[in-house]
């Protein structure tokens, strides 16, 4: 008897479970987001952080670098997506430059226990529950190969 059928089970029960943890921490993340203070910025200038992998055309994220004060200081700042979301190909993610102008004021939200972390944006709705979905499926199908 082989133990790939046997272990598949549980193999996928554990990604689902990863999923869901990351669901649930995106998922507060945004709640706590919502409680946290708003500050006047400035974007200053743009980068594209990109991540090649082995198997594919990589990962492409646009990164926002923003000026803004907090308790009488100037502050700059690298935001990106709270989810770490991005695209496959460079082109997509500097197509988002057009959101976000250079020299056009923006709000951050800022981390009142941590004034060097902020975002211009709340964790994205389409990424949460792409993971939720995909948790769903692998303990679904988990289920069904037990």
């Amino acid at each position: 008897m082989s133990t790939v059928p046997i272990a598949m089970p549980w193999l996928l029960w554990a990604g689902s479970a990863v999923l869901l943890f990351l669901f649930a921490k995106g998922v507060h993340l945004r709640s706590a987001m919502r409680r946290w203070p708003r500050t006047a910025g400035v974007i200053r200038a743009h980068e594209i952080r990109s991540h090649s992998g082995q198997h594919g055309a990589g990962h492409h994220r646009l990164i926002v670098i923003v000026e803004y004060a907090v308790a009488g200081r100037r502050r700059r700042i690298r935001c990106d997506s709270p989810t770490r979301a991005g695209w496959s190909h460079e082109e997509q993610a500097l197509s988002d430059t057009d959101q976000f102008p250079i020299g056009a004021r923006v709000s951050l939200y800022v981390d009142p226990n941590n004034a060097r972390r902020a975002f211009l944006y709340l964790p994205e709705q389409s990424t949460l529950v792409v993971l939720f979905l995909a948790a769903c499926f692998l303990l679904i199908v988990g289920i069904g190969m037990h």
